[in-house]
């Protein structure tokens, strides 16, 4: 379809709106820019990066790369998707099947493979030998599956095993009764048969144990440490925690829990000479937290729902009415970002960008000329418009806009089925391209970066004005009115 556009499009005007039934654009090039057939079913354009997008909406939607190798599908979005270059192949309709084909270390012609149809059935090859078949909840082991390496499991959860690095697991009836370790002398180990006893041992480190779980714990950490901690709970009723110039209690967990260090810290603390205190009460209720004494400082005041607050050297974030209104801001050694919150009618992200001589630290700064120029905006007033103008100067806005999430999660929902909720859409770029379309295509309007301007609405006219000053009104579509602005 899209090799033929320009010339089954080329006796008709360069602007040309006969929405619903058919509509299309031609760019300043002379080329098939866009064309709709039949509003909202058939719509097929032309990106900047050259790449091609038809949709036939709301059920697929094919872009194809200027590269003439890399094809994305999207069907029944956000379920199904196909993904096709180079290097991999992705395949998904979720939550019945999902493959995925891709080069072993990016060493041409060898291809790893992996799919489940169904979450019950599993499958995959490795150019290794690594292949693997599973049946769940009957047999299966599977390579790099959840955080593990390897996961196995026969019967489950009669029999389960998993393996991370040198680290092994083996779980009977799990997740009652198991066993681990490595057979590297020094590393962690640990077995348990529940509810009646569990051990956890780091060698010259941490110990833990439970009995009758969940009532019985205690242990000792900081075993390298000259201060070691020690620790005793009776679950949910009373519990310590003691050692060196430090203590915590809980009674009746989540009524009561106070965790202090003394005025001087223990020698060797990661910040000697910080203070740590910690008060829960009738948890989440009230929170009182001040911690200068770890490597990461963290402070909070809970007077839930009324007044939540927490800051540390690298955030700072303000609940009022929880979870109603969140006021939040995160730096690290490139940016600062400030999030408002008014769940769930409005939101607003700004991220600036620091400057090159201030970046590189975690330090909080709060003076503008810190700042690169470019600020990354979004706001949403939900359900009503969004807006976002990015640091490049590329910027948006959408009036109607119910759908609440961005990013991976609104990959291809908004060209499958924004016609049947957007009653305006602007766009454009610091170039100067723009382009401007109301619910139907009532009104559609395209900006080349001053190129070409081109408006039209659907049967009474379309508009065109060049750069070489030319204009030309086209009455119902088709008489033309020609000037110019030139003298």
């Amino acid at each position: 379809m899209a090799a033929a556009l320009p010339s089954s499009c080329a006796l008709l005007p360069v602007e040309f709106n006969l929405s619903p039934l058919y509509r299309q654009r031609l760019s300043p090039d002379g080329r098939v820019a866009e064309v709709d057939v039949l509003w909202p079913l058939v719509h097929w354009e032309r990106h900047r990066d050259e790449a091609q997008d038809l949709r036939l909406r709301p059920l697929w939607r094919r872009v194809a790369a200027a590269d003439g190798v890399t094809t994305r599908h999207e069907f029944l979005v956000p379920l199904g998707e196909a993904r096709f270059d180079a290097t991999e192949t992705v395949a998904r309709l979720l939550p019945l099947f999902w493959y995925r084909e891709h080069l072993h270390d990016g060493v041409a012609g060898q291809w790893d493979r992996d799919w489940f149809f169904t979450p019950l059935l599993w499958g995959g090859s490795s150019v290794l030998g690594e292949n693997y078949l599973a049946l769940f909840p009957i047999f299966g082991s599977i390579p790099q599956f959840l955080t593990y390496d390897r996961f196995t499991w026969f019967l489950f959860p009669l029999f389960l095993r998993t393996t991370k690095g040198d680290m092994t697991g083996t779980h009977l009836l799990w997740p009652f009764t198991g066993w681990g370790g490595s057979e590297v002398s020094g590393r962690p180990y640990w077995w348990r048969v529940l509810p009646f006893f569990g051990k956890s041992v780091t060698p010259s480190k941490s110990e833990s144990y439970s009995a009758l779980w969940p009532f019985f714990h205690w242990g000792r950490d900081r075993l390298d440490s000259e201060h070691p901690r020690s620790s005793f709970q009776f679950f949910p009723f009373l519990g310590w925690q003691t050692g060196g110039a430090f203590v915590a209690w809980s009674f009746l967990w989540p009524l009561f829990r106070h965790a202090e260090n003394s005025e001087k810290s223990e020698p060797g603390a990661p910040l000697a000479g910080g203070r740590y205190v910690y008060w829960d009460i009738l948890w989440p209720l009230l929170r009182w937290i001040d911690d200068s004494y770890s490597d990461k400082p963290l402070h909070q005041r809970w007077i839930t729902p009324l007044w939540q607050r927490t800051w540390t050297d690298r955030q700072d974030s303000t609940v009022w009415l929880y979870p109603l209104i969140w006021l939040r801001r995160y730096w690290n050694k490139a940016s600062d970002r400030r999030d408002t919150y008014v769940l769930p009618f409005f939101w607003r992200n700004t991220i600036r960008y620091k400057k090159s001589d201030k970046s590189g630290s975690f330090d909080k700064l709060d003076d503008e000329d810190d700042y690169e120029r470019g600020v990354d905006d979004h706001w949403r007033l939900w359900p009503l418009a969004d807006h976002r103008v990015t640091r490049n100067g590329d910027w948006r806005f959408r009036a109607l806009s119910p759908w609440p999430f961005d990013g991976i999660y609104a990959t291809g929902v908004r060209e499958a089925y924004d016609f049947a909720w957007t009653l305006w859409h602007d766009e454009g770029d610091a170039l100067g391209n723009r382009r401007t379309r109301a619910v139907a295509h009532l009104w559609s309007s395209r900006n080349y970066a001053g190129q070409r301007y081109q408006c039209s609405v659907p049967l009474l006219f379309n508009f065109v004005a060049d750069e070489d000053g030319s204009r030309t009104l086209r009455l119902f579509q088709f008489l033309p009115i020609r000037w110019s602005s030139k003298p």
